[in-house]
Order: C-alpha cells, then sequence, then structure tokens
C-alpha cells in the first residue's frame, strides 16, 4: 500500500510541475518592474544581427521541468518570416541588424561628496549583501565599488542625464551628443578648469603686488594655502566627481567611459571606453563594431532614414523616415549656429539625442540632436548634425587622445588639403566635358590648402573664386601612389593609415590638362 501511495504522489507532483510548466510557456508573463505603462510588444522570433540572413535561424523551446534534452524544437528560416515583407521592411530590418550592435545608451552619475559609496539612495538591481558591502567603511566600500564596476553595475549617485551614443572606432571610441554628457563634463573638466584659472589668478596677482619678492618661502606659502582655499573639489580618491556610463547593444552590463572631449559648437562629445579588468583605456584585445560614415552632402531630399536610439530609456529602439529638408539652421548649447542640419522626419524623441541617422545602406549621415515640439515628443519635426562635421572632429579628437594615451605611437600624417564636396565636383566635371579639357570625370578638386602645409610646400593649387562669383578650377588629385582616384572617401581612409614622415606620391592634373607628379612628406597636424 506505502509503494502504490508513493507511485500515486510522484504522479500528481509530475501533473503539477507540467501544469505550471505549461502555464510559464504559454499563460500571460508577468510584467517587467519600471516599464512603461503602455504594452510593450516582444519579437517572437528575434534573429542575430551577426549572422548572414540565409543563415539565420530561430529556436523555439517550450519550458520543461529539468529535462531541456527532451524540450520540442521548431527551427524556422529568416528568409521565411520576410517573403511577405516588402523592399521597404527589409531595407530598415538589414539597417537595424547592420548597425544596431553598435549603437549605445549613455548615462551620467554624480558621485555625491567624491565617493561613488557615500550616497544614501537605493540603486535599482543591488542586492542587499552589495548594498551591505559599500557601507562596511571607507576601504571596503572602494574595494565594493571597483567589484561593482567589474560587474558592471551602475553605482551610486545622482543621474545627471542620459541618451544615446555610436561607436566609431573597433577601439571603443563612442560619439554622442554634448549636451547628453555636458553636466558630467562641467563637473569634472569644467571644475579643473576654473581652479587652474584659479592658480593662475592667484600667481599673478603675487607677483604683481610683490614683485622679486615671489621667490620668498613666505609668499609662496601664502600663495599655496590661498589656492588650496578657493580651489573646488575635483573628487575624492583619485576619482571624479561624475562619471559617465554605457550599454552597448542592449547589454544588461554598464561600461565606465571617459570623457576625452567635447565641441559644443556642433554638439559632440566623444567617450573612450574603459576596460572592466583593470579601468584603464581599451587599448587591444577587446574590439567593438563600428558604424561607417557616409557622405550628408551627398543626401537628397525624400531619401530615406533611418533612426536608432533610447528614447525615453527604451533602448534599440528604430524608427524611419526621410530627409524633410536640408541645409537647417540650430541653435547649438554653445550658444552659436550649427549650419547645415538635416531635418526629418523620422521619430526622435528625448532619449534619442546622440543617436545614429542612418542611410539606407546603413552608413552615417547624422547625429540626432534635437526636436521642435510643443508637447515634448516627436512632433515630426527633428534635427541632425551632418556626418561630414562630426567625421571632421571626431577624427581630429581620436588622433589627438590617441598620441596622448600611447606616446610611441606615430603621429598621423596630415597633408594639409581639402576636397570639394561631391555637388561642386559634379558641377565642375559638367563644365569640363563641355569645355574637353583634362580628363573627364576622373579625380578629386582641391578646395582649400592650409597655410604653411605639405601640400601648400608641394605647390598644390584650390580652387579659386573671382569678384563675379565663378569658380576657377585648381589642380585635381587624379592618382594616390599610381593608383586612380575617384572618391573623396577613397583619400580619407588611405591617409587613415599615413602617419608623419610618410611620402606619398600624387598625380596632379591642372585647369589645362596639363599631368604633374609630386612627392609629399607628411607631417604632424
Amino acid at each position: 500500500i506505502m509503494r502504490v501511495n508513493s507511485f500515486a504522489v510522484g504522479v500528481l507532483i509530475a501533473a503539477v510541475a507540467a501544469a505550471s510548466g505549461l502555464c510559464r510557456a504559454f499563460g500571460p508573463s508577468r510584467p517587467f518592474a519600471r516599464r512603461p505603462t503602455a504594452p510593450v510588444h516582444f519579437s517572437a522570433f528575434p534573429t542575430t544581427a551577426a549572422a548572414p540572413l540565409a543563415a539565420q535561424r530561430v529556436s523555439l523551446s517550450s519550458s520543461s521541468s529539468g529535462n531541456d534534452a527532451a524540450a520540442p524544437q521548431i527551427a524556422v528560416k529568416a528568409s521565411d518570416l520576410e517573403a511577405d515583407l516588402s523592399d521597404e521592411e527589409r531595407t530598415v530590418i538589414g539597417v537595424f541588424r547592420q548597425c544596431g550592435p553598435s549603437v549605445a545608451y549613455v548615462t551620467s552619475v554624480s558621485k555625491s561628496g567624491g565617493s561613488a559609496t557615500s550616497t544614501g539612495r537605493r540603486r535599482r538591481g543591488r542586492t542587499p549583501l552589495e548594498r551591505r558591502r559599500g557601507r562596511k567603511g571607507t576601504e571596503d566600500g572602494q574595494e565594493g565599488e571597483k567589484e561593482r564596476k567589474d560587474d558592471g553595475v551602475l553605482p551610486n549617485g545622482v543621474s545627471l542625464g542620459s541618451g544615446s551614443g555610436f561607436v566609431v572606432s573597433d577601439d571603443g571610441y563612442i560619439v554622442t551628443n554634448y549636451h547628453v554628457v555636458q553636466r558630467a563634463y562641467q563637473l569634472t573638466e569644467g571644475v579643473k578648469q576654473v581652479n587652474k584659472e584659479i592658480d593662475d589668478l592667484v600667481t599673478n596677482t603675487t607677483d604683481y603686488l610683490f614683485g622679486p619678492l615671489s621667490n620668498n618661502s613666505f609668499v609662496e606659502s601664502l600663495a599655496n594655502r590661498t589656492k588650496t582655499n578657493l580651489r573646488f573639489d575635483e573628487g575624492a580618491n583619485n576619482e571624479p566627481r561624475a562619471s559617465v556610463y554605457v550599454r552597448i547593444n542592449s547589454s544588461t552590463k554598464y561600461r565606465e567611459c571617459r570623457l576625452v572631449d567635447v565641441r559644443p559648437e556642433i554638439d559632440l562629445a566623444v567617450l573612450k571606453v574603459v576596460s572592466l579588468t583593470n579601468l584603464t583605456t581599451t587599448d587591444g584585445g577587446e574590439k567593438f563594431e563600428p558604424i561607417p560614415y557616409g557622405s550628408s552632402s551627398s543626401l537628397l531630399v525624400g531619401q530615406r532614414l533611418i533612426a536608432i536610439g533610447n528614447p525615453f530609456g527604451l533602448d534599440q529602439t528604430v524608427t524611419s523616415g526621410v530627409v524633410s529638408a536640408l541645409n537647417r539652421e540650430m541653435q547649438g548649447v554653445g550658444g552659436n549656429t550649427i549650419r547645415g542640419c538635416i531635418q526629418t522626419d523620422a521619430a526622435i524623441n528625448p532619449g534619442n539625442s546622440g543617436g545614429p541617422l542612418l542611410d539606407s545602406k546603413g552608413r552615417l549621415v547624422g547625429v540626432n540632436t534635437a526636436i521642435i515640439t510643443t508637447s515634448g515628443s516627436n512632433a515630426g519635426i527633428g534635427f541632425a548634425v551632418p556626418s561630414d562635421k562630426v567625421k571632421s572632429a571626431t577624427d581630429e579628437i581620436i588622433a589627438k587622445d590617441r598620441m596622448v594615451t600611447n606616446p610611441q605611437r606615430s603621429a598621423p600624417g596630415w597633408l594639409g588639403a581639402d576636397i570639394a564636396n561631391p555637388d561642386l565636383s559634379l558641377a565642375l566635371v559638367k563644365r569640363i566635358k563641355k569645355e574637353k579639357k583634362g580628363s573627364e570625370g576622373i579625380g578629386l578638386f582641391v578646395s582649400k590648402v592650409a597655410e604653411g602645409s605639405p601640400a601648400q610646400k608641394a605647390g598644390l593649387q584650390a580652387l579659386t573664386l573671382t569678384e563675379k562669383g565663378n569658380v576657377v578650377v585648381g589642380d585635381r588629385i587624379v592618382a594616390l601612389g599610381g593608383k586612380d582616384i575617384s572618391s573623396r572617401n577613397d583619400l580619407e581612409e588611405d591617409m587613415k593609415s599615413r602617419v608623419e614622415g610618410e611620402q606619398v606620391t600624387l598625380t596632379l592634373e591642372d585647369k589645362d590638362g596639363e599631368r604633374r607628379v609630386v612627392y609629399i612628406t607628411l607631417e604632424r597636424k
């Protein structure tokens, strides 16, 4: 009887477990904590962005109680899911799969009193053990903070704002809007700048009042005490007053970033991902997938655009629209006017700032920056800083930072010649065809030569504008290293690999169609 009863109890327990598993598999799921009240729909057939489209498979497995090997699986081809989609829908999906892993959620945190563990605010996601570890004292608190950084958990502190960003280099440089990290920048670099001005003021005042007595030890001691009393606290425990963190590709782990530099005049900030192991910048080993640059000067009104970002904290949100207008002017956070901005009707909301605006081939054409709205959310009028301006400033910032962080690294080679934009080049090519001078449609028109640059020393002639508004053609670069060159991107990509002191060979063609070869030694900018 006992054996039969044990068997019956076992059957009953198995039935209850099976019913519970079915409820978990097919019943309504419990909503996530702190999600919006509006329903959020998740894709039933997620695909892997890194895998080729034809090779992707989606597996659906039912929940089982400790018997995963027996769980039924259904394989579905991604191509079958897209069979009924339009070409436009496939384009958006393809761009998201290609560029989505490179988009980041950016946030910044102020550390109260300079310490990341001094605040009493409870941070979501920390266990009671972690909270006790951070309160056991200064030494244990610092160790706990390092462990939290290694674990990718956002530290305690006051939120200073959040937005979007995207990877621009495989060694971890990230671009975002300046206004996304503005408060963090002002709390760190801004305080350092103020302290430097205080030091300069005290030093100059001491020299002015005491003159030769400034070499006196008493005067120097007095000046140092004055500086100490006037300077602002830059942070305790050798840590900045504020830090910036990112989550890349919808990761649940935060990565600390170093704020490399900013360009408020175009609302641009460049970040550098910090290593999780030793809290130093990543110089090798770890690789990121950058978003390629496109040409914002080649955009046309009506062209399809795609935006990826984190509106209201909802990461990996994709919207699409068109180029509504070009060459718009927008007031930047630096108080200046940003010209040449892109207007789009792709939905851009708070949190999209700093995210990429992409063309249908997944190339960056702008950085989402601002909207015009009366309600605080999208009204169909958004603005993006053109990628041509972003690329120029970003490349300069990254090149300087690499030189500082790695002094043994050779400086990038500088030519000192700018190339005409595609619209102007097309008009000049048509004129050359009409006049039948030189090689038709070949080469890059030199639009500007920097003063004292290697290009000027080699005699490169740029375009000139007459008093009547006519453009006089200068030199065209028709070959680099003996190979024909037809696009500005080809020249820029080649120059990225060049270093200071390296010699390049350019084949030039003047306005009369005469060719010459020049040898230019690149210099440090």
